[in-house]
This record gives C-alpha cells, sequence and structure tokens, in this order.
C-alpha cells in the first residue's frame, strides 16, 4: 500500500515537472520568437534609415514639388491630345434652337412619367414655339427607366441547428437568435417602365436628333459612376478606348428606335445636328459615334453640340471621337461641375470631347448652375465664346 501511494505521488511529480517543463519551453519559445522579431525590425529600421536622404529637408521639398506638379498634370495631358479641330464654324443661331429642344426634351420626358396616355407629341408641350413648326417629328426615343415600386420589410433567417457541447457558444447562439428575431431586412423591389428619352426631327434643311438631360436618381448615380470599360466598333471590332460605364448603360436603355435604325431613314444630303443637355449630352456623345460607324452615307453631315456635357472617355476615345465627328462643340458653364466631371485623373482618364465654349453665370448653388434653363439664357444673350479668359483672381498659370 505504501508503494502505491508512493507510486502516485512519484507519477503527479512526473507529471507536474512535465506540464512545468512544457510551459517552460513555450515561454522560451514566445521570447526566443519575440528576440526574433524585434531583431527582423531593428534590422528593417537600419535598412530604412540607410535609404532616406539624410538631408530630410530635401526629402520634404520634393514632396512638396510632386503635389504641385499633380495640379497641372490633367492639364498636360488635355495639351498633349491634339484633337481634330471642327471645319465648320460654331453656330450661334442654331445653337438657340438645339439648346432649346433640349428644354423640350425634359419637358417630353416628365409629361411622360405623368400621363401615361401622352403619345411623345412635342408640339403639345409648354415650351413648344411657332419656328419649330418647319419641322416634322418623326420618332420618339423610348428607353427603359428603374423606378421604385415598393419596400417590404423580410425577416431574417437564422440557423438554430445544432449542438452545443460548450455552454458559452450555446448562450452566444441562444442571444443571437433572441435578437435576431427583432431585425428585420428591408427589401426594396423595383421594375423598369418606359419613358421618353428624346425625339427626331426633320426638315428640308437639316435634321435634329435630342437626347434628354439627368432627371432620376439612378441616373445621377450613374453620373458619378467614374468606372471605365472598353469601347469598340460594332462592326470592325476596333477598339475605340474605354468610356465611362454608367453613361453606356444609360445608352443602351434606348430600345424603341435605335439611334442606328432612325439614322438610316434621315437624308444623308443635309446636316445632321445630334445634341443634348447633362446626361442628354453623354448620350448624344455615344450616338454621333455610333451613328458614324454604323450609317457611314450619313457620318461628313453629323455636327455635335452638347450643353453641360460630363466627360464621356479616356484620351484614346477623345482622338477617335474627333477624327470621325470633327465638327463637335461643348458648352459648359464654368460655375457647374458636373461639366467637369469625372476628374481628369480618377478611376481611369477622363478628357473632354469637342471644342469649347464656355461661359460663366454662378447662381451660388449647385443645380442652379447646371439647368438647361441657365444654358439657355447665357446662349440666347450670345455671352460663350471660345476665347481663352484671363480672370483677375488666377493664381496658378
Amino acid at each position: 500500500m505504501e508503494n502505491q501511494k508512493r507510486g502516485n505521488r512519484d507519477m503527479k511529480f512526473n507529471r507536474r515537472q512535465m506540464l512545468l517543463g512544457g510551459m517552460g519551453v513555450g515561454m522560451i519559445a514566445t521570447l526566443a520568437k519575440d528576440y526574433q522579431t524585434q531583431q527582423q525590425q531593428k534590422q528593417l529600421k537600419a535598412l530604412a534609415q540607410q535609404q532616406m536622404p539624410k538631408d530630410k529637408q530635401s526629402l520634404l521639398e520634393a514632396a512638396f514639388q510632386a503635389d504641385a506638379d499633380k495640379i497641372f498634370e490633367g492639364q498636360k495631358i488635355v495639351d498633349s491630345l491634339n484633337l481634330t479641330p471642327p471645319n465648320i464654324p460654331y453656330d450661334r443661331e442654331l445653337s438657340k434652337l438645339l439648346i432649346h429642344c433640349s428644354k423640350i426634351a425634359t419637358q417630353q420626358y416628365l409629361t411622360g412619367k405623368t400621363i401615361p396616355e401622352y403619345d411623345g407629341s412635342i408640339k403639345t408641350l409648354p415650351s413648344y414655339q411657332p419656328k419649330l413648326d418647319r419641322y416634322t417629328q418623326i420618332a420618339s426615343f423610348k428607353g427603359k427607366e428603374a423606378q421604385v415600386s415598393e419596400k417590404v420589410a423580410v425577416n431574417l433567417p437564422h440557423d438554430n441547428s445544432g449542438n452545443f457541447t460548450d455552454p458559452l457558444q450555446e448562450q452566444l447562439n441562444t442571444t443571437e437568435n433572441q435578437v435576431g428575431q427583432a431585425i428585420q431586412e428591408i427589401v426594396t423591389l423595383s421594375k423598369e417602365i418606359p419613358v421618353y428619352l428624346g425625339f427626331v426631327l426633320t426638315s428640308p434643311d437639316n435634321n435634329i436628333i435630342v437626347f434628354r438631360g439627368t432627371q432620376t436618381r439612378v441616373e445621377w448615380l450613374n453620373n458619378f459612376t467614374a468606372l471605365q470599360k472598353d469601347y469598340t466598333d460594332p462592326n470592325t471590332d476596333q477598339y475605340f478606348g474605354r468610356i465611362h460605364e454608367g453613361f453606356i448603360k444609360n445608352y443602351l436603355r434606348i430600345v424603341n428606335p435605335l439611334p442606328k435604325t432612325i439614322a438610316e431613314q434621315l437624308d444623308p444630303t443635309i446636316p445632321c445636328y445630334i445634341t443634348g443637355h447633362s446626361l442628354g449630352a453623354s448620350l448624344a456623345t455615344l450616338a454621333a459615334l455610333d451613328i458614324a460607324l454604323q450609317v457611314p452615307q450619313l457620318k461628313p453631315q453629323i455636327q455635335l453640340y452638347t450643353y453641360a456635357s460630363p466627360r464621356v472617355g479616356d484620351p484614346t476615345f477623345a482622338k477617335l471621337h474627333s477624327r470621325h465627328i470633327p465638327n463637335s462643340y461643348r458648352v459648359v458653364n464654368l460655375a457647374d461641375i458636373i461639366a467637369f466631371m469625372p476628374p481628369t485623373q480618377s478611376i481611369g482618364i477622363y478628357v473632354d470631347v469637342g471644342q469649347q465654349w464656355s461661359f460663366l453665370s454662378h447662381q451660388n448653388d449647385f443645380m442652379p448652375n447646371h439647368v438647361v434653363d441657365t444654358y439657355k439664357t447665357a446662349i440666347e444673350e450670345e455671352v460663350e465664346t471660345n476665347r481663352l479668359r484671363q480672370y483677375p483672381i488666377s493664381a496658378l498659370s
């Protein structure tokens, strides 16, 4: 019996020795690892100090200079483009007519959303004027617009299965289930409804294709979504650079008639003016190139007039666009931030398309600087110009 007790004591002692020994080995391993980490950190710090210039002032000055250079990088990109200039002068009287049509396109859209039986005729709209009587409206573009219809509360599913032998885990799971029963997820259901996106006019003298401006929250989000995607000629697969993903999504919403289909019906011996304001300007930019590529007999007659247009694509797109559509004019309010979005250097590189004609009308707020009526007033007063402006507060050169 005494020997058995002694054996049990020895076994416990040996077990304790093993435990303490294991803890000791673990502590030694941890300390060794910490020491190794500290040594590595010291080596990295020493290496960094070797690489760092001893003259910290020169390093700081270099950082300041890099910051200053970034200010002008966008302008350097624009200056290097060498876009094909127009061979037809900007027409002020025509521009007055086209910006007026852009306003009518907005009224067409709003009327169509409000009055289901509206047929798209611009003659019934408040801004229609007798000067348009010489034109015949041969089409109204229709597309699909995402519209929120309702919001539905849905209970979140919770997994109650599984056996938990750990009391703490079991308690946590119970608490989670109790909280989850009080949580609901709001699911937004949406549908696409047909809306008017513009119209087409013809006359013995010229044709006019008009696209409406931004109206919905989805379109505004697309305006600021600066991701780019490749653009290729649908006939030849020629690469045309990268363009704004949100704008091409909106352009592809045009389903009836397609711009190509209606362009094939137009007289190729008279000018074809393509125009739009805001989002409509980006649609007009894409439509002009699309029509030039797919309806080559009409290409020499295309003239593009855009108002408050955001930037659509990268330098490759701008160069090729100017070759195919040289008679392109971009009218901007210098106080309108939308006309300078996306930034030249953002997620990709963005540059303007067309010869710039500008004016300055600051209404002390974002939307008044951008709306079609601000542009319409300036153009009717003929204040837009393509000459460089020198302002007394311009400090950068």
